[in-house]
């Protein structure tokens, strides 16, 4: 003790720590509100895009990157509301009119000089209107770019240009702008890029939670409420509105959470510590650690996003913890040896447990970096940051201020700070629990490895089972608004979630009317439209309504042509087709100004957009839907492709020549793509993620352990928790989601911490005994209670998640929770197993070293007193 106490090198380093603890308590406080004030922009700067989530490299993101340079593109906002319905067919007499707010609200977003610049709307019954500006209506032409109803679309179709009957336009449009009952309908507008960059500002609805940044309605309801429209009747829906919805659910996470891991976090640290002051003491620690974090996104140039906000409440929790820990050492300290060099002495004497526990968490978030979804890699790499930057608050600002404000000594210890409350009496029989419960365990130690060991390879076999699963709609919980409005859209309107299907035809097969037999053999305008009717047809029959009804009526360049002809090859059937085929001519441009007809530029490839609209709430597994999708759509494809390679469409000889090359290609984009990508993507994170972190955490226990062997086989119950969770979840058909994804590596780094402190003092224990399992049974005796505590600990902090809107960090916290209790199974079943079975021979006692030496109690001083302070884990 007094030879410590006069070591140079620790009486500098306490002689720094009290010179400078004022300075580092006023270094803080001055960093604290610019640290703050990051942190709130890092809130601000979100960015919850779900086709952003898969990386720039993918095939998928190109893909779509394409399609939005030729198209307008999957930024469309579907707005509808109770009473918005179309009157009936103006031709007839004592017509009903359509509800007169439609056309006034069209016409307050994009103004008719600007829609009638594009395509021509035709005669509307409120032509003669006159546009009053209330408000900011001025500035919403920048945010939208078109705007889309029933009725200019009827007024199309029934023009003379088009001349589809009526009542063949309202079928046309049935279960896209119209709903089933012929009258709802909706409008459709297009965003321009300066509204994509400020979703929250154009379609967000003004928030009504508490402690919330306060947001008032974006422009989109402002126009509506100027047309005197019951916002709370009002329902949008579309990939932006599914941006948003994210958007605030994070938001709503953020502030939720933060509150209640603030709560329970101060409630946890006066239940351990009993101290007013040390419990702010702990509480500032964990709240600078959170908002540290999020500064560093800020700092990086990076944005948040809904899952990313879920990470100041994780660091907070794991700071608390660890603040916990330390100040246990430090009254320990304190009681043993006075208050004066008490920080210092806790420093030294928990640093190394809390470092290895806190690398040991980092390395599990980190290996979340090997994701290929950007969410996912963003939680991972700054959490990881977050928890290393926690240490700074542990190792510098903790100390400090414990000087600066250190607890109060008094003689009678029950009128102290120091005092512990009485729980002499529980822990004994606690102990002789733990003492009994251990030996049975080690007595039986071929038994119980038998039983964890076919419990890891039944239960754990359902892994190969596992599937994925990212349904947009389940990110958010039952009650969502997201959730009505879609669900009211989907039965009274249509569809809502876009998948695209872009045909491509050959510049080199497209006829250009020079009257060569070759030039025959090409695609007439006409054929193609037939080409693009007949894919769409394949889908409906075996997706529509008398198929599957997963999908609604999709829109394509032939919802804007008049009704096809025959394709029969009588004299008068050819004569009309070809008069069709040169009307079509004539309105090309018309075609393509319906934003489903464009060429390529690069190559001159004609583009034909088939949007086809699917079913939210039928619980459809996009990637089979996807692959099934295809399987339907290529063969139509391919047959074409073999018609004209063999010159046998409108051939008159039989036999020429044609180009290389497919004449039709298809491309699918838009989000069920996406969504089908990031879903396959999920379960190889799952799997990389896993891996990393069992290979980068190995080698660490392989230096607790003081061999090769020896870390492989301390590996083993770490494997338990993973394995049996996810494999019941694979038995038991429950999905594996991004929430869920993200828990298992993080929470094998978390459990390994529990290993790490058996360990230590099992090879104490042996180093002193040389008996494995004398030594096992002294280890159980040690950390049996503070393991358990841990996990409780832990789990409290996680259950918080529960309370989350945002369903995968409502899994997230969920699953974390039962890994680590699972994993309290097996450090305290398995562990001590095989430490008493043969694997054991692994770890053999260092002879060389003297008896007693290597006790971590002892080099705190009084053994008798000391023994219970590294018992005091890291409850991370």
């Amino acid at each position: 003790m007094q030879t410590k106490r006069a070591d140079p090198l620790n009486s500098m380093r306490r002689t720094l720590l009290e010179r400078f603890a004022v300075l580092v308590v006023v270094a803080f406080a001055i960093a604290t509100p610019p640290t703050f004030y990051t942190a709130f922009r890092a809130i601000q700067t979100k960015a919850n895009t779900v086709n952003d989530w898969l990386p720039k490299s993918y095939t998928e993101t190109g893909d779509l990157k394409w399609f939005r340079e030729h198209f307008v593109a999957d930024q469309f906002v579907i707005v509808s509301w109770e009473g918005c319905r179309l009157g009936d067919n103006p031709k007839q007499q004592d017509a009903q009119p359509d509800d007169p707010r439609i056309e006034r609200l069209a016409q307050m977003l994009v103004p008719p000089n600007d829609i009638r610049r594009d395509s021509d709307p035709g005669p509307t019954p409120l032509d003669g209107w006159k546009q009053e500006a209330p408000g900011r209506t001025g500035d919403f032409s920048h945010y939208f770019a078109s705007v889309t109803t029933g009725r200019r679309l009827l007024n199309q179709l029934t023009s003379k240009k088009s001349d589809v009957p009526y009542f063949e336009a309202v079928d046309r449009l049935t279960g896209s702008l119209i709903g089933p009952d012929g009258h709802q309908t909706c409008i459709v507008v297009t965003l321009t890029d300066e509204a994509v960059d400020n979703l929250r500002g154009t379609i967000g609805r003004a928030n009504q939670g508490w402690l919330q940044i306060r947001h008032s309605n974006g422009v989109l309801f402002q126009a509506l409420e100027a047309c005197e429209i019951d916002l709370e009747s009002v329902r949008i829906g579309g990939p932006p509105v599914d941006s948003v919805a994210i958007d605030e659910e994070g938001e709503r996470t953020l502030y939720r959470l933060a509150s209640l891991a603030a709560l329970v976090g101060m409630l946890l640290a006066w239940w351990s510590l009993r101290s007013i002051k040390l419990t702010l003491i702990v509480f500032a620690c964990g709240v600078l650690s959170a908002i540290t974090s999020l500064s560093v996104v800020y700092l990086s140039g990076n944005t948040t996003d809904a899952f990313l906000l879920s990470m100041p409440s994780l660091v907070y929790v794991l700071a608390v913890s660890g603040a916990v820990h330390l100040i246990k050492y430090y009254r320990d300290s304190a009681e043993e040896q006075g208050i004066e060099g008490a920080p210092a002495k806790a420093i030294q004497l928990g640093w190394k447990p809390t470092l290895l526990c806190s690398v040991t968490t980092a390395i599990g978030l980190l290996s979340l970096y090997t994701s290929d979804l950007t969410p996912i890699r963003k939680f991972g790499m700054f959490s990881s940051v977050g928890v290393m930057l926690m240490l700074i608050m542990l190792f510098v600002f903790l100390p400090a201020t414990l000087y600066v404000w250190p607890i109060r000594v008094s003689k009678k210890l029950g009128d102290s700070d120091l005092a512990e409350p009485k729980r002499k009496s529980s822990f004994l029989s606690l102990d002789e629990f733990w003492q009994r419960f251990g030996g049975w365990v080690i007595r039986h130690y071929l038994w119980v490895t038998i039983a964890c060991t076919v419990l890891i390879v039944g239960v754990g076999s359902g892994v190969t089972r596992v599937r994925t699963n990212i349904d947009l709609m389940k990110l958010f919980h039952g009650e969502a608004r997201i959730r009505q409005d879609y669900q009211w859209l989907e039965a009274n309107v249509g569809r809502l979630v876009p998948m695209e299907i872009v045909l491509k035809f050959n510049p080199d097969t497209i006829r250009r009317g020079d009257g060569t037999p070759l030039d025959q053999q090409r695609y007439s305008l006409l054929e193609r439209v037939e080409t693009v009717a007949m894919i769409e047809k394949t889908i409906e029959s075996r997706f529509g309504p008398t198929g599957e009804d997963v999908v609604g009526q999709s829109l394509s360049p032939v919802t804007f042509v008049s009704p096809l002809p025959s394709r029969r090859r009588d004299f008068r059937t050819s004569l009309r087709r070809s008069a069709i085929n040169t009307r079509l001519e004539q309105s090309y441009n018309s075609l393509g100004n319906s934003g489903y007809l464009t060429t390529d530029a690069r190559d001159g490839s004609e583009l034909w957009r088939i949007s086809v609209r699917v079913a939210a709430f039928k619980d459809v597994d996009y990637g089979e839907f996807t692959d099934r999708l295809q399987s339907v759509v290529d063969p139509v494809i391919e047959q074409y492709n073999s018609a004209i390679a063999e010159g046998v469409l409108n051939s008159q000889n039989g036999s020429n020549e044609h180009e290389t090359g497919k004449a039709i290609s298809a491309i699918y984009t838009g989000v069920v793509p996406i969504v089908y990508k990031a879903q396959r993507a999920l379960l190889d994170s799952l799997i990389k993620s896993t891996f990393w972190s069992f290979f980068t955490i190995t080698p660490l226990l392989m230096f607790v352990s003081r061999g090769v062997l020896a870390g492989l086989v301390a590996m083993l119950p770490n494997w338990l928790p993973v394995l049996v969770v996810f494999g019941g979840m694979g038995w038991l058909g429950f999905p594996v989601a991004i929430g869920s994804m993200m828990s298992a590596s993080i929470a094998l780094g978390v459990a390994v911490d529990d290993t790490i402190h058996f360990l230590m003092w099992f090879r104490v224990e042996l180093d002193k005994t040389g008996d494995r399992r004398l030594a096992s049974l002294a280890a159980y005796r040690r950390c049996a209670s503070p393991t358990l505590q841990a996990a409780l600990i832990s789990g409290i902090g996680l259950s918080l998640f529960a309370f989350s809107t945002f369903t995968p960090t409502k899994q997230f916290g969920l699953l974390m929770l039962t890994i680590l209790l699972t994993g309290v199974v097996a450090e305290l079943v398995m562990i001590p197993a095989l430490l008493a079975g043969p694997l054991g021979h692994a770890f053999r006692p260092n002879r060389n070293r003297r008896s007693g030496s290597n006790d971590p109690a002892r080099k705190s001083g009084d053994s008798s007193k000391t023994s219970q302070a590294p018992t005091e884990k890291r409850t991370a």
